[in-house]
């Protein structure tokens, strides 16, 4: 168990590659049951999360699973899948191996690895950003609730809007809120920021919208695609940004579908998804995300296709967890990948009853909502807090 708790950030950058290949040889050899095999090859999962959690079962389940799959990680054709591997000799020696070793001459397994262990280290020491300016940098929040139309009002948006503010403040940035801002405007407010000259460790931007496969909208029911939101912000456009994190939560549908509960997505499958029908009412917010730089990091409050959901009354699931977690996990020194998949976690473990407008006639359903991150960070991104 040490020797992969050791390696476990080597073997996730190493195995995330093609985690459906990993899971199809640690079941075949019995490493994990066949009820693990389909909890972790969920469709929406990213190979990274697979391999973490596919790491915290095995290493849960005791050392007898853990040489299992140190034993899987030493097989010449699994080696031939990720030649990373061969690199390092990650399965751990037995006392009678080493018995026959002369105390003055370590073994080459030995020195291998010593010399993971030690670049791990060397990694763990030297790989996180920068975040100590006062301020921290900028936090740009733009809260879209008006665009017209009664029935597009973002009601609860505000919620989200103060608890960002708030999280943000107590982490030492300078929070910058725009409400109700038009295509055009949102671009606008985008630019400005790209052309400034950044003193802080951080950029972070929140967007409160409505939204589609395709981008965000204004509230003049205007998209704001992809490119505008992040284009200012790549190295050409924005050079005092370079080397530091760019940091983007979104909460916006991103198409017209609602997550249906499916057996496996429940702990306990007969209490699945028992929400009464008279709670507070839950409303959606109606973009394909590609990250064109270094050191961005971009979260998403749903999967592309799907509706996000909102209450109109404590906020959106997303923005409100995300938001938590921060508080929560910051002061601890966890990093923001840490912190995302709490927010998944928690997210994707919520149910709601809604009114389903794609049937005719209206149908109520039980659904769910999945979050979505990307990134390109090169560093561990860590948030320090500044306020008790």
């Amino acid at each position: 168990m040490e020797m992969l708790r050791k390696n476990k950030v080597f073997l996730i950058d190493t195995l995330s590659t093609d985690s459906s290949i990993v899971l199809q040889h640690v079941q075949k050899d019995e490493i994990i049951t066949k009820r693990d095999y389909n909890n972790l090859k969920h469709p929406n999962y990213t190979g990274e999360k697979i391999i973490i959690d596919l790491l915290d079962n095995v290493m849960g389940k005791g050392d007898e699973t853990c040489q299992k799959l140190l034993k899987l990680l030493g097989k010449e054709d699994f080696q031939e899948i990720f030649p990373q591997l061969k690199k390092f000799s990650i399965t751990q020696q037995t006392p009678q191996q080493t018995s026959h070793q002369p105390s003055h001459q370590p073994s080459q397994q030995t020195s291998q690895q010593q010399s993971l262990e030690g670049r791990v280290k060397d990694a763990e020491e030297i790989s996180e950003y920068k975040m100590s300016s006062r301020p921290r940098g900028v936090c740009v929040i733009i809260n879209n609730m008006n665009f017209g139309d009664p029935d597009m009002y973002r009601h609860g948006s505000d919620m989200d809007k103060d608890a960002l503010s708030n999280v943000f403040d107590w982490l030492g940035f300078t929070v910058e809120v725009h409400k109700d801002k038009t295509a055009e405007q949102m671009k606008a407010i985008l630019k400005t920021h790209g052309q400034k000259q950044h003193e802080g460790d951080c950029f972070v931007c929140c967007i409160l919208s409505h939204g589609t496969t395709n981008g965000v909208y204004g509230t003049d029911k205007t998209l704001v695609l992809r490119d505008d939101i992040y284009s200012p912000f790549d190295g050409a456009s924005c050079p005092s940004l370079n080397n530091k994190p760019k940091v983007f939560f979104i909460q916006a549908c991103r198409g017209k579908l609602y997550h249906p509960i499916v057996q496996s997505d429940a702990h306990n499958e007969e209490n699945a998804g028992e929400e009464t029908e008279e709670e507070e009412e839950l409303d959606t917010d109606v973009g394909e995300v590609i990250l064109n730089g270094k050191d961005f990091f971009m979260a998403r409050s749903t999967i592309k296709g799907y509706y996000s959901l909102r209450s109109t009354i404590s906020g959106s699931w997303f923005i409100q967890s995300l938001c938590k977690q921060l508080q929560d996990f910051c002061p601890l020194n966890k990093d923001i990948n840490f912190i995302l998949m709490k927010t998944n976690e928690e997210v994707s473990g919520e149910t709601a009853t809604i009114k389903d407008k794609n049937f005719k006639p209206v149908q109520r359903r039980k659904v769910k909502q999945m979050p979505i991150y990307k990134s390109t960070l090169t560093k561990i991104l860590v948030f320090r807090p500044v306020h008790n």
